[in-house]
Order: C-alpha cells, then structure tokens, then sequence
C-alpha cells in the first residue's frame, strides 16, 4: 500500500461500504411482479403498478448509486493492492469490474427512466404498449446486462484472490462479496435477489470496515515515523 494515498484509500473504503449497504438494500425496497417476456399482456399488466412507482424508481436510483460507488470502491481496493505481489490480480479485478460495471449501468437507465414512463401511460390507458416488453427485455440490452454481470462476478473473485495473497483484509468478506456480485442476476425471484443482497452486505461492509482501519492505521504509524525521524535530525 502506497503511503502517499491513504486518505484515498479511505475514501474509497467509505464508498465500498456505502455501495456494499445500497446494494443490500436494492432487493428489500425493489417491487416484484410476475415477469413472462413470451406473455407481454399478462406481464404489462402485472408490471405497471411496479413501474410506475415510488419504490421502483427510488431503489433503481439507489442501485445505480451503489454501482457508481463501486468503482470508487474498486479503485481503493487496487490502490491497497498495489505490491509487487498482488498489484497484477489487483489490476485484472479494477479491469474487469469496471468494465462488468460500464456495462450494467445502461440497463439501469432503461429501468430507471424508461419503464416508469410505461407503466404510467399503461396506467393511464394507454393501449398497445406490452410488445414493449419482449423488445426490452429479449433485446440487447439483457445480453449486454449479463455480460457486464460476467465481467464484474471476474472482477470481484481476482480482487478475492489478491485479498487472500495480501493478507490484511479479512479473506472471507472479499469471496463472500465476490460471490454476491457474481449471482446478482435481476432474474432471479425475489427470496434469492435478498439473499444475494444479504451477502453483499455482509461480505462487502466488513471488507470496507477493514480497509479503512488498516488505512487509518498506516497513516498513524507513518506519522509517527515522521516526527520521530524529525526529532532525530534536530538531536
């Protein structure tokens, strides 16, 4: 760990554990509904109340927030890893986590601004929109979405290998929050999306909580380094 960033390192630390928490907290404010792509009609009708609203659009911007956060996250956990012997692993978990999180965040956009806009025009009886159903979700936009979920799930299990390489972090909150990136997948029902939450959570604050004491605690000891060399000079 460079002794010039561990305020950075902290500061990442913080929005570890600030996505850590609103990831964990998507799955328990996100509405559910019976989701067929191949029977549109049902699913517009089952969907619109949980589009359009508060609970929908609140938890998707959460998410999204947790998602950005992440990357500050991923950096700070680079930047901890960054010795000779774990900087590669490090670096091919920024690569691919930041790239599985460039690639989620689109369909965030589609489910945060565009599906709310939907369900209000289906409630308000607007007709002909369920084919609106299979083109979003059969479409790109899911296959980009499950690739970006690949990369990030690498990602998180090279940052798991490098945690238990380094040593310092605790070993079984990195692959307990690598395996709850990994099996978040929007398809899943409901009891499962909170589990995976849960583990989240509980991998990724823990993880968060230590990197900031470590990084606390490094900036203490090289400060008081400092005055001790100082007094040194002046003797």
């Amino acid at each position: 760990m460079q002794t010039a960033h561990h305020a950075r390192i902290r500061l990442g630390a913080l929005g570890l554990g600030l996505s850590a928490l609103l990831l964990m907290v998507f799955p328990l404010a996100r509405p559910f509904f019976r989701m067929d792509i191949f029977a549109p009609e049902e699913t517009m009708m089952a969907s619109s109340p949980a589009f359009a609203s508060v609970a929908w659009m609140l938890s998707h911007y959460l998410a999204m927030l947790g998602f950005v956060l992440l990357l500050g996250g991923m950096l700070a956990l680079y930047a901890f890893h960054a010795g000779p012997e774990t900087e590669p692993r490090a670096f091919r978990g920024l690569l691919w986590g930041i790239m599985g999180v460039a690639l989620i965040l689109p369909a965030f956009g589609v489910e945060a601004f565009t599906m709310p806009a939907i369900g209000k025009l289906h409630l308000d009886g607007v007709t002909g929109l369920a084919p609106m159903i299979p083109l979003t979700y059969r479409g790109p936009m899911t296959i980009v979405l499950i690739l970006g979920l690949v990369f990030l799930g690498v990602g998180a299990f090279n940052f798991a290998f490098a945690i238990r390489r380094r040593g310092q972090l605790p070993v079984w909150a990195g692959f307990v929050f690598a395996i709850g990136l990994a099996l978040w997948l929007p398809l899943l029902p409901k009891p499962v999306r909170i589990i995976d939450g849960l583990l989240i959570g509980l991998g990724g604050i823990p993880l968060a909580w230590s990197m900031w004491r470590n990084a606390a605690q490094a900036r203490s000891f090289l400060s008081a380094s400092t005055v001790c060399a100082g007094s040194g000079r002046r003797v």
